[in-house]
């Protein structure tokens, strides 16, 4: 008997947000928020359920950045 798969599997561009957050320690709410972006939004495309053809370019050039000044 097959048991029914519950979450959502996560999209190329949802591990880079998940590998992020775990190395800055910052939460996905608080990533939405300090790149500018609604939070339903960046789940979603996480997920695979929107596109995100404008929201992905925008988080991951707020994530570099970050990346830079932190030296992470």
């Amino acid at each position: 008997m097959r048991t029914p798969k519950r979450t959502k599997p996560k999209t190329d561009f949802g591990i880079e947000v998940r590998v992020f957050t775990a190395q800055t320690g910052m939460t996905v709410k608080e990533l939405a928020e300090a790149a500018g972006v609604k939070y339903t939004t960046l789940v979603e495309t996480t997920t695979g359920r929107c596109a995100g053809h404008q929201l992905i370019p925008i988080v991951r050039s707020f994530m570099a950045d970050y990346q830079k000044r932190m030296g992470v």
